[in-house]
Formats: structure tokens, C-alpha cells, sequence
């Protein structure tokens, strides 16, 4: 065979390869995508589930399309609820238990807006279980709020490990973050903390569960 002939079988093989690949990664991104709504659907509490459905999900996707951002997803007053878009009173999580929910900002309309990227851990500790780097002005009567979305690879957060289950854990890759010192990184590839979201309680009847700002710091992986 000629040299042109090897070229041209190369350039072939090549390109197929590429197809095949693509062909894959599409398959993939739907195939976790899935994952990730049919978890939604039937947990509240996290650790009841672990879900590697962002992994693998194309930009568009993971970062909740054109209008959904750091800066937009949450904003001071928007009300924070569960899985069903129920709101979340002061009352949701026992004081000093240390146990999380997965949760979401509240809709225009009402309803929950369950957008990958706006998936949100919602943890009380006692309030004096908090250091820096937490936001500790960002905490309330206990809560603090976090990213659910991995800084490594953007795989959901989903399971709790650590000294009395405090930290959270991605099961993707094994990343670890500590709640109570601002979700820094504890072992694992992540590069940098999960971002916070700043809650706070409304001065009402109810006291529901609220956000007083945006998070804190880009969501997912990247700077």
C-alpha cells in the first residue's frame, strides 16, 4: 500500500473514531440525565441517594441554559423549597442534628426549579459549630447553604461522609467538603470550595427558609 493509501485509511479510522465517540458522549448525556430527574423525584433528604447524573452533561445543560446563573438562581427573598416545591419553614431540619435536604429556589408561580445546576444542599448545624471560611453572616439559626454541584467535574453532591457524617461527599471522584468551615475541600480532586448561598429565615408567620443573596462564587467546575 502506497503511503497516500496509509494517509487516507489513518484520516478514515480517525474520523470514524470521532463519530463513535460523539455517538457515545451523547448517549452518556442522556443516559445521566435521566439519573438526575429520576432521583429528584423520589428523594428529600441527602444520602438517601447518590446520583452521578451531571457528569457528563454538555455545557448548555450543567449550566441550567442562557438564563440561569450564580448571580440569577437565588436573589435576596427568593424562597427555598423541596423537591415537591413545598416551602421550607424554620422548623424543616432539627437544630444541631447536623442532617441535610436537598433543595431548590422557589419558582415564579410557585413550584421548584429543578434545573441542575440550581440543585442546593440546605444543612443545620448548631450555630456555633460554624468557623471561617464560612460566610457565617450567610448562615441563620443554624443553616448554611451550599452548591450541590461538584467544583471537580460537576457531578451532583449527593452522600455524607467524614467525623459524624458532617462532611458532604461526591461520589463521582470522592471529593469532600466540610460544611462547617465554608465547604472547603477535605480530600479529593476538587479544586476549590462548594459556593455558598446566604440564607436567612423571613420575619413572618411562617419563618420560611430564604435567600438574602445570590451564591457566593461561580457554580460547577471551572474558575
Amino acid at each position: 500500500m502506497s503511503t497516500n493509501d496509509d494517509t487516507d485509511a489513518d484520516t478514515d479510522a480517525q474520523a470514524q473514531s470521532e463519530v463513535d465517540y460523539e455517538e457515545d458522549r451523547l448517549q452518556s448525556t442522556r443516559r445521566n440525565a435521566a439519573k438526575f430527574f429520576a432521583a429528584l423525584g423520589g428523594a428529600a433528604a441527602i444520602g438517601s441517594f447518590a446520583v452521578t447524573g451531571l457528569y457528563g452533561l454538555d455545557e448548555s445543560a450543567l449550566s441550567g441554559g442562557p438564563d440561569y446563573n450564580y448571580q440569577t438562581l437565588y436573589t435576596q427573598g427568593t424562597r427555598i423549597v423541596d423537591g415537591e416545591g413545598n416551602p421550607l419553614s424554620v422548623d424543616a431540619i432539627e437544630e444541631g442534628s447536623g442532617e441535610s435536604m436537598t433543595v431548590f429556589p422557589e419558582k415564579e408561580g410557585g413550584g421548584a426549579l429543578q434545573v441542575p445546576v440550581a440543585t442546593t444542599l440546605l444543612v443545620r448545624f448548631s450555630e456555633d459549630d460554624y468557623s471561617e471560611p464560612t460566610m457565617l453572616d450567610g448562615t441563620a439559626q443554624g443553616y448554611s447553604a451550599y452548591s450541590a454541584v461538584c467544583t471537580h467535574a460537576g457531578c451532583t453532591v449527593s452522600q455524607r461522609t467524614g467525623p459524624n457524617n458532617r462532611d458532604f461527599l461526591c461520589p463521582c471522584h470522592q471529593s469532600q467538603f466540610n460544611p462547617q468551615q465554608g465547604a472547603e475541600v477535605v480530600s479529593g480532586p476538587a479544586p476549590r470550595p462548594l459556593p455558598q448561598l446566604p440564607v436567612g429565615i423571613a420575619e413572618d408567620g411562617d419563618q420560611l427558609i430564604i435567600a438574602t443573596g445570590p451564591f457566593e462564587a461561580h457554580i460547577g467546575a471551572g474558575e
